[in-house]
């Protein structure tokens, strides 16, 4: 049966001739008629140019075809050959020596979907390629937050006298950026630290931060740094247990 995109009115004689030529063919096998040999090219000849056999002058006439007497490469009766099987196929075939050019005259809409289904193979594939590396940043991410959440949960456990330690270790893993909102949670909790307010305002490098420590720790007075060394969670819990 022939599709009913071909059984459009087209103004091209030679899209109409091979709209036809499926149609006759067909009808004919449905009663059992009795086909001569490449019946689709016979017959698409024929309403084209009155003629069924395929001839210099004929093919002239063929759209796309671009025929060129004593062609090397090919001979007329692999060109009719070749035009039986493209319009067996309703155009979905385009076998040497035609090329894509009579496809397009005389099924463009063999073209037309081809170029719609490769430009939708191509937005799905573009489509996923997205999703993927959505779902790469994102895990990027979540494990970005978690190493932070780490490094956080190892600077509760940081005093004073340790906390240079701390950034030792994490500086390598995370930007100062990541680093600096846990710190300065951090410092708020440590009396001795309170001058280092100043330095936050004044927008100073944790680096450089992280350097005065040292020396403040050094001029606090033993009962400051005892008492604050019993503020780091892990000490509270070791003098619950002892006591």
């Amino acid at each position: 049966m022939i599709p009913n995109a071909l059984a459009l009115v087209s103004l091209n004689p030679a899209r109409q001739a091979a709209i036809q030529a499926i149609s006759h063919v067909e009808l004919s096998r449905e009663r059992g008629a009795r086909l001569p040999a490449m019946p689709y090219v016979r017959t698409f000849l024929r309403v084209l140019t009155g003629s069924g056999r395929l001839n210099a002058t004929v093919a002239r006439q063929i759209p796309g075809l671009h025929w060129v007497p004593k062609n090397r490469h090919s001979n007329l009766k692999q060109v009719e050959e070749a035009l039986d099987t493209m319009i067996a196929t309703g155009g979905e075939a385009c076998p040497l020596p035609l090329n894509p050019d009579v496809q397009a005259e005389l099924f463009p809409e063999v073209m037309h979907n081809r170029t719609h289904r490769r430009l939708h193979r191509g937005n799905i594939t573009t489509t996923r390629q997205l999703r993927r590396e959505s779902r790469d940043i994102d895990q990027q991410w979540r494990l970005r937050q978690n190493l932070i959440a780490q490094a956080e949960t190892d600077l509760n456990f940081q005093s004073p006298e340790t906390v240079t330690g701390w950034y030792t270790r994490w500086s390598d893993e995370l930007d100062a950026g990541e680093l600096e909102p846990a710190f300065w949670r951090w410092q708020t909790r440590f009396a001795s630290l309170k001058e280092l307010h100043w330095l936050r305002l004044g927008h100073e490098p944790l680096y450089a931060v992280l350097y005065e420590i040292p020396f403040i720790v050094r001029e606090t007075p033993e009962p400051v740094r005892a008492a604050e060394r019993w503020q780091v969670p892990n000490k509270l819990r070791h003098r619950i247990v002892t006591d």
